[in-house]
């Protein structure tokens, strides 16, 4: 990975102990491992910028304009989608 300016965080042993596995089976260290993940995550503003540019899409595509109310059930249904993979 490129250069980069290190720093520490604190977890508990068993976490610390799962990400050393993990790391391990991807074959990478753990700092480039949490690097990875995080990349991997979208904040809630970049969640926000992508659905725009999907709805523009979308109405690019089809001349059809996503409604509010739709877009709220999309957006209710996914985060409960969210909540039931996390609990898996």
């Amino acid at each position: 990975m490129s250069e980069r300016d290190d720093t520490s965080i604190k977890t508990t042993k068993d976490v610390r102990d799962r990400l050393k596995v993990l790391a391990t089976e991807h074959g990478t260290s753990m700092s480039d491992f949490l690097a990875e993940l995080v990349a991997r995550e979208l904040t809630e503003e970049e969640k926000e910028q992508r659905a725009q540019q999907a709805m523009e899409e979308v109405r690019q595509a089809t001349g059809v304009t996503v409604s509010d109310e739709a877009r709220g059930k999309a957006r209710a249904f996914l985060q409960n989608l969210g909540r039931e993979h996390r609990a898996a």
